[in-house]
């Protein structure tokens, strides 16, 4: 290990918590806690999330848990994610210590450390130069900023590409109510509801459905609520006439802008059929991106697609397939 690897590692404190509120878009949507112990020639670091899934996916709470177990030079030797638990490859340092063991750069140095992700084994390199209380830099592809003082751990996170911000708070809680996203607008290039080739969050534009609608779809679109309540309305009817449908949650173009919204497909002429009851749509219109599907009452369906919705929300753009677009 080079000597300048061995003095980063030296900065990680023998014991340190830090408490975060979390911040998608601007919206607080959770905590997070990290934390280091380092006794004799092991460390053990943990790093926790609850988050408060969007309304789209029911406003329960998602949490995540990682632990590592590392040497005292900071090389993963095991960690633990999802109930899995799995060995370090030994040649590289836990990503979620990635942060704090930067934090000694000086002023205008540029430091790198070899990264192992802790969840996935994938290797990297972490990197980032300081400036003023400020690091700016990447830790596995993922662009950072981030507020931290040599020897602890960080003050404030940016991950600018998800639009999401991790800042120490004693105080921080998870929100009592699920952030709203039904009608938060969708960053997009001018005209590019104009375009075919089209992608968000890596998802390709729903097919457009030239048949026309078969016989026996209801007609009749409920006259008020939100997107998700005119929805479950609209199921209700249909399911009345003997017909089974399911919810879908992502974004769509409103006439002015792309939104984050939800409809419904219907099973009839042995097809599903979209249909946007609060846009008054049969079939629905595009362009609009399917991000989750979901029975009504399948409350675990609803709630894996708030996780999908949670991994999108803030970190996608509309763009055209020839351009980069942010997965």
């Amino acid at each position: 290990m080079s000597p300048l690897l061995l003095a980063l590692l030296a900065l990680l404190p023998d014991a340190a918590s830090r408490l975060y509120r979390v911040e998608i878009g601007g919206q607080a949507v959770g905590v997070a806690t990290l934390s280091v112990r380092c006794e004799r020639a092991r460390c053990s670091g943990l790093f926790e999330t609850s988050f408060r899934l969007p309304e789209a996916g029911g406003g329960g709470v998602a949490r995540r848990t990682v632990k590592v177990t590392t040497d005292r030079q900071g090389m993963l030797l095991d960690a633990e994610a999802g109930g899995k638990r799995r060995k370090g490859a030994g040649d590289g340092v836990a990503s979620i210590l990635a942060e704090a063991l930067l934090a000694g750069a000086a002023e205008g140095e540029r430091r790198c450390l070899d990264v192992e992700d802790a969840e996935t084994g994938r290797p990297g390199r972490a990197c980032a130069t300081r400036h003023g209380a400020w690091l700016e830099g990447e830790v596995l592809g993922e662009p950072v900023r981030f507020r931290a003082a040599a020897g602890g751990l960080p003050d404030e996170v940016l991950l600018p590409a998800q639009e999401t911000r991790f800042v120490a708070d004693p105080a921080a809680a998870v929100p009592s109510r699920a952030p709203a996203t039904f009608g938060s607008a969708v960053p997009a290039p001018p005209g590019a509801e104009l375009e075919r080739a089209l992608l968000f969050c890596g998802l390709a534009p729903e097919p457009e459905d030239p048949a026309p609608p078969p016989a026996g779809l209801p007609r009749d679109f409920p006259e008020r609520g939100n997107c998700q309540q005119m929805s479950e309305a609209y199921l209700r009817s249909a399911r009345e006439d003997g017909l089974e449908g399911r919810l879908v949650v992502g974004v769509a173009w409103d006439g002015r802008r792309f939104v984050w919204h939800e409809w419904v497909e219907v099973a009839a002429a042995r097809r599903w059929v979209a249909v946007d009851p609060s846009f008054r749509q049969l079939p629905a219109q595009a362009p609009r991106f399917a991000v989750a599907r979901f029975a009504p009452g399948d409350e675990a369906g609803r709630a894996e697609a708030g996780r999908k919705v949670l991994s999108c929300w803030g970190k996608a753009r509309v763009s055209t397939s020839t351009a980069p677009s942010t997965k």
